[in-house]
């Protein structure tokens, strides 16, 4: 069995989804399964295969990229600059993929809605194609747009170029895929709405890798708390959309009713600078650390005594279980995946987001209660070693695969007729090949020519049409 796992996003810059392709890509390779993994380095600008060292350098395209969907060829491309942005990396993208090659594959996992809908463009032969949400874009992307101006209506933010592309990506990916792995069932009923088949779905929550986790946590950590201060942590991207500023928020309330806490707040992210600078607008600097990246979160969390997760939205945080398996009663926010994540009272507790008076009230409880942290902590342990392991992780999406690849055996979709991918409803094939109109260099036109479909259209008609 050979898989390929890919993302249009950066590898590095996906947090706990880079640690979910991580986790289940090295279990997958020590059990005997060949694995790719393709992503984008946004840095250097460069699709390639990890560990590999095959790259697609996108520079190679992207200045006749530019030409082609310039404003005055493609002005539907241009109402938003992130949008034009966008675009323009996604096409780069698939001349990528058909580049490096997706033939080899038994089957290929996306981990998002664009590299999804982006394969499916570019294959020639079809391969069972299975896809994971990690998250929603247009709520994320409203998300953005609320801090910048909390006026905004969701409703008015989908009218928007920027926000009709999000959704259009996510009903495309949808549209390409054969089947869906997905962690929680926030994130399911959410595809379900874009019309995904319900009886294509596989539950399989995130998970940890148990081994690992120990051995990192038996570790000596260096993070030791003040004299008779619990520990209140928070550990991720400083970023909105993880809502620490309701947490700082409900410090300013906590502070009113005690002074025997600290919170600890680990991680880097755009909001940190302005983070710091509301602990102290608000009073509570003394009472809050920012500790920036810590290496080893399991030994850091070893001194904590509640764990908050204040996320706006969130599908289901691996911080959220390395709190659990320290045996740390979390409280999380009643938003997207993460009340899956707890049974209410027994193995955490479950705020409503945005409420820092509601967040203030249930930590001001666990604080006075140490008996009930205790409990809890140990309920919330138990629960996660058992139900978060990666090794029962690994094993699902193992049966997945497989379940797919039989059933693509089985209808025969590799015989010779099926050079077309037909889950692409694509138009009548181009009667001239693909990318005849680019300006580049003549060997690399005629070897993407090559390996795209006849049908491959740039720009793509699908989502000019939503988007217009």
């Amino acid at each position: 069995m050979k898989i390929l796992m890919a993302t249009f996003w950066g590898l590095q810059n996906l947090g706990g989804i880079w640690t979910y392709i991580r986790q289940l890509s090295e279990w997958l390779l020590a059990h005997g399964i060949e694995v790719d993994v393709i992503g984008t380095d946004m840095q250097q600008e460069t699709v390639y295969i990890l560990k590999k060292g095959w790259l697609f350098e996108k520079k190679a395209v992207l200045p006749a990229l530019r030409s082609t969907l310039s404003a005055d060829h493609v002005p539907a491309l241009h109402t938003d600059p992130y949008l034009a942005y966008l675009e323009l990396n996604r096409y780069a993208y698939e001349l990528g993929i058909a580049y490096l090659g997706t033939e080899s594959y038994d089957l290929i996992h996306a981990q998002d809605p664009i590299s999804a809908y982006s394969i499916s463009r570019v294959m020639k032969r079809s391969i069972p194609l299975v896809t994971s949400y990690h998250g929603s874009l247009h709520l994320e992307g409203f998300l953005d747009e609320l801090q910048m101006n909390p006026r905004t209506r969701k409703e008015d933010y989908l009218l928007d170029p920027l926000g009709k592309y999000y959704k259009t990506m996510e009903q495309l990916g949808i549209a390409a895929s054969d089947g869906f792995i997905v962690s929680s069932n926030w994130i399911q009923q959410l595809m379900v709405q874009f019309h995904a088949s319900p009886v294509h779905f596989d539950l399989i929550p995130y998970a940890v890798d148990l081994k690992r986790y120990d051995q990192r946590a038996a570790e000596v950590t260096s993070y030791t708390p003040p004299p008779a201060k619990k520990v209140i942590a928070f550990t991720g991207r400083l970023e909105y959309i993880k809502g620490i500023h309701v947490l700082l928020e409900a410090a300013g309330l906590l502070k009113q009713r005690r002074n025997d806490f600290v919170i600890w707040i680990a991680g880097q992210g755009s909001m940190g600078e302005l983070y710091r600078e509301h602990t102290v607008h608000k009073g509570v600097s003394e009472h809050v650390v920012f500790w920036g990246m810590v290496d080893n979160v399991p030994s850091f969390l070893k001194n904590v005594h509640i764990y908050v997760q204040p996320s706006l939205q969130d599908t289901q945080p691996f911080s959220v279980t390395e709190a659990q398996l320290a045996g740390v009663p979390v409280i999380v926010t009643d938003a997207a995946g993460m009340p899956d994540m707890v049974q209410e009272g027994q193995t955490g507790y479950v705020v409503p987001p945005s409420d820092a008076a509601a967040l203030a009230h249930k930590l001001d409880y666990l604080l006075t209660h140490d008996n009930v942290r205790t409990r809890v902590g140990a309920a919330a342990r138990t629960w996660a070693r058992e139900y978060r392991s990666l090794e029962r992780q690994a094993e699902d999406t193992l049966s997945v695969y497989q379940k797919y690849i039989d059933q693509w055996r089985m209808v025969k979709h590799d015989g010779p007729a099926d050079i077309k991918n037909s889950r692409n409803n694509a138009m009548d094939a181009s009667p001239l090949p693909p990318l005849h109109h680019l300006s580049i260099s003549s060997e690399l036109l005629a070897d993407l020519q090559s390996k795209l479909p006849a049908d491959y259209l740039l720009p793509d008609p699908k989502v000019l049409k939503e988007i217009e």
